[in-house]
């Protein structure tokens, strides 16, 4: 059992459920024994939501580690944060914390039960069962689409591990095979299985989460066409997926709609005034304690201790009459803050009381994607019409098809766009990896210029623990 523990850092056949108890109102099932799990509607609930707070645990300091620091996006804060400038200066180690994958197999670890286990319990409506297993397809789908753009290959697990066994010890598998063959399907199902008419969650998956994930991962098979599709799919309900028409709106929903929020038990009460969000990472310090902040406040803001401040790069990119400039950063004792969550000057003492969400994905981000498809289709104007939605709401006008030569040059106004309307949502490394602009985007501000210098090291643990495992090249051996 303890090398299952050095391996998922907790026992599978024994997980903790403290995140949820507020919300869930039941007992941690740590304290249920593993043959008692799994047996009515509240233990699907409890395993379920589970998932989600190692996904909340997972991404809690990687969703900038692996989605914002790497790009052109941040540059070093304050001297005391040396993890954080490690990875924006391009000097990561096998030692460092966010090369670490324990807790993301934890949570593909739950999901694999849940999978297996949801389909023989007894609930009262079908439909409900089908939807929490969905979900578990689709969080599976996503934690798996994390680990293969940052470490590319990695081990697969489908099916859970309640015991030891020599299982637990796995080659790493070809990231292509896992984005077709398990990513893909897995949404899939999950498209099949969720209830579209009462899942109306936005700190869950519903169908829209799965849309998203699905569009996202069409667009790095470079499958445009079917990734147009899939976002077509999400104009359907206006009531509960619509654009923020004013840039008022736009900086409430990132201020106000995301801090604070309460947990909750009732996924077909949308509690969300905004209509723009599809799916975040909720924190609540009522319902998780001391672990329920999130980094928004200590990282962000604070000349003494913050880790990152925007980049000349992006900041050059922003024109002066873009409504989202004023709204996104401000100037604060030497150094440009992303203030785009925050929305003001806020006191060092509430780092550790700051409850705001991250987005994992937003509908403008989907129409911007949907642009950059249309694009690559030979669809220009289709594409800045998507583009103009966005521009409007910042106050800006949109080129036409005859200011670009290229596609190439389209694409990367799209993808500046992008860059802007996205800044600290973690998504800018993950455009320039999909995109394989990395390299000259990087080059010039860290020295990136190596085939593998974009995949993020293994932990030196994984390859001590697994006899099995290779370590990525551009790190040694």
């Amino acid at each position: 059992m303890n090398k299952i523990k050095l391996f998922f850092g907790v026992a599978a056949l024994a997980f903790s459920l403290s995140s949820c108890e507020a919300f869930l109102e039941e007992e941690p099932i740590s304290e249920i024994p593993v043959e008692e799990m799994w047996q009515t509607s509240r233990d699907v609930k409890a395993g379920v939501n589970e998932i989600y707070g190692l996904f909340r645990t997972t991404m809690r300091k990687n969703y900038f580690y692996w989605g914002e620091f790497r790009s052109d996006n941040m540059s070093p804060g304050s001297s005391s944060a040396a993890d954080q400038q490690r990875v924006i200066d391009n000097l990561i180690t096998t030692s460092h914390e966010c090369a670490k994958w324990t807790d993301l197999y934890k949570m593909i670890n739950q999901a694999n039960l849940a999978i297996k286990y949801i389909p023989t319990v007894d609930m009262p409506s079908i439909a409900t069962r089908n939807d929490y297993l969905g979900q578990a397809y689709a969080m599976r789908a996503l934690g798996y689409f994390y680990a293969i753009r940052v470490w590319g290959d990695v081990p697969l697990f489908t099916e859970p591990n309640e015991k030891y066994s020599t299982d637990l010890y796995k080659e790493r598998t070809d990231k292509n095979y896992i984005l077709r063959n398990v990513i893909l399907e897995d949404l899939k199902k999950a498209e099949e299985l969720m209830d579209k008419t009462n899942n109306k969650e936005r700190k869950r998956i519903s169908i829209y989460g799965v849309w998203a994930i699905m569009a996202d991962v069409y667009m790095w098979l470079e499958e445009y066409n079917l990734a147009d599709q899939t976002i077509d799919k999400m104009s359907g309900d206006a009531t509960f997926m619509k654009l923020e028409t004013s840039i008022e709106n736009w900086r409430k929903m990132f201020v106000e709609e995301l801090n604070g929020k309460p947990s909750d038990d009732t996924p077909e009460n949308d509690e969300y005034t905004t209509k723009e969000l599809i799916f975040v990472i909720h924190f609540d310090m009522d319902e998780v304690g001391s672990s329920g902040y999130s980094y928004m406040y200590q990282w962000f803001t604070g000349s003494g201790n913050r880790a990152a401040v925007l980049s000349d790069a992006i900041l050059e990119k922003f024109s002066d009459d873009d409504l989202r400039k004023a709204y996104t950063t401000q100037y604060y004792q030497n150094g440009w803050e992303l203030n785009k969550f925050i929305g003001g000057t806020i006191s060092t003492t509430l780092n550790k009381t700051c409850e705001v969400a991250y987005p994992i994905y937003r509908y403008s981000d989907m129409i911007l994607l949907q642009a950059e498809a249309r694009a690559r289709m030979g669809k220009w104007e289709e594409a800045l019409d998507l583009v103009k939605q966005i521009r409007d709401r910042a106050g800006l006008t949109t080129a036409t098809s005859m200011d670009f030569a290229s596609e190439d040059d389209i694409i990367n106004y799209i993808l500046d766009e992008r860059q802007i309307e996205l800044v600290g949502e973690g998504r800018r490394w993950f455009d320039l990896l999909r995109t394989k602009k990395w390299k000259e985007v990087m080059e010039p501000i860290n020295g990136m210029n190596q085939d593998g210098n974009e995949l993020f090291p293994i932990h030196y643990s994984h390859i001590n623990e697994n006899p099995k495992l290779t370590q990525n090249p551009y790190y040694g051996k």
